[in-house]
């Protein structure tokens, strides 16, 4: 699989703007040519103080970035293969919702195709919120979730049969909502409780369908357990970590990244994996932990370096993240400042320029 990799940028702080874990990219010389620091050296709280102790009030930090060397022809059949994906899950929710009869073999021939595009291209997250919206966010979120519960079967190493068949639940897995009002399908985290009890009943609208096709029983599983939360938080049986199925776990955590940014996103908003990133870790505690970190740990690897617009509509890099709050992350502005965003609560990422 081709993966991104990553190139070392400098940029200059001033030493009120470093914190612990930033990384020297030069050596700090004395006026008398002494090495007081080594480039390599990782920062620490006591690094900080000896640098201002030796009025030393700039440094050159590494800025990790990441490159995408993914062919073009890759990427392009990537992007083919999931605006066909759409379309066939389009034509299949109206299959659905005249006849309630599920088009297994288009939905298998779709997921094995765009599980075969993510395993070639590698981490392709960021493309799914470049292409053009659909008319109803329920079809690209089905294959959204398709494609990112595949590339975390990938991260997590399963053989790329199990990662079809995880790609095949993501994209089945509100298929039990083409037998819902569309009226209550989008926006649901503002619907009011009665509508919110009815939008519920989707997952067993969803096995009902499922469950007499020739189906494996983990897919089934997958769509049938996709809300189960590990603390029994979750619906409908509200099951313990232990019975909930691996594969539901994964089209879980791919589930509530994109859900946020596109079922449940303002009309009026961008994507911004820094937000959907910050949804998976208030979940954690909730959905399984260890594919919540995997993912998490792997997105953020590509971040570092984006153009991003802040909420007060200035333009920065990202040259530091923060892994707790990716949307507090540390960045320069077009103007050579640099911004810890933790340190005002008015300001975050908005979105990414590039």
């Amino acid at each position: 699989m081709t993966q991104r990799v990553t190139t070392r940028r400098t940029v200059q702080l001033h030493v009120d703007q470093l914190v612990p874990g930033m990384e020297l990219s030069q050596d700090l010389v004395s006026g008398d040519g002494a090495v007081l620091a080594g480039a390599g050296t990782i920062v620490s709280s006591h690094t900080i103080n000896k640098l201002r102790n030796w009025q030393i009030t700039t440094v050159n930090i590494v800025s990790e970035a990441s490159v995408n060397p993914i062919i073009s022809r890759e990427v392009e059949q990537f992007v083919n293969s999931y605006n066909k994906s759409v379309s066939v899950v389009q034509r299949a929710f109206s299959t659905l919702r005249d006849n309630q009869e599920v088009p297994l073999e288009a939905f298998t021939a779709t997921a094995d195709e765009l599980a075969s595009g993510v395993q070639a291209a590698g981490n392709v997250v960021d493309r799914l919120y470049d292409l053009p919206p659909c008319d109803d966010a329920t079809f690209q979120h089905s294959v959204n979730v398709g494609v990112i519960a595949a590339l975390i079967a990938t991260w997590m190493n399963y053989p790329p049969e199990v990662v079809n068949a995880v790609s095949l639940a993501g994209l089945l897995h509100d298929v039990g909502k083409s037998q819902l009002p569309q009226a209550i399908l989008h926006r649901t985290n503002l619907l009011p409780p009665n509508d919110y009890d009815h939008y519920k009943q989707h997952v067993r609208y969803g096995f009902e369908l499922v469950k007499s096709l020739d189906l494996a029983d983990s897919v089934k599983a997958g769509i049938a357990q996709h809300h189960e939360r590990n603390d029994r938080s979750g619906y409908p049986l509200s099951l313990p970590g232990e019975k909930i199925h691996p594969y539901a776990k994964i089209v879980a955590v791919a589930d509530i990244y994109d859900e946020a940014l596109t079922i449940n996103r303002e009309p009026s908003t961008v994507y911004s994996p820094y937000s959907g990133l910050e949804m998976i870790n208030d979940a954690k505690h909730r959905a399984d932990p260890e594919i919540c970190l995997l993912f998490s740990g792997r997105m953020l690897n590509f971040l570092s370096g984006n153009i991003v617009a802040l909420n007060d509509g200035r333009e920065a890099r990202v040259v530091y993240l923060n892994s707790v709050s990716p949307s507090r992350s540390i960045v320069q502005l077009t103007s050579g400042a640099v911004l810890d965003l933790a340190d005002d609560p008015e300001l975050r990422i908005h979105h990414v320029i590039r």
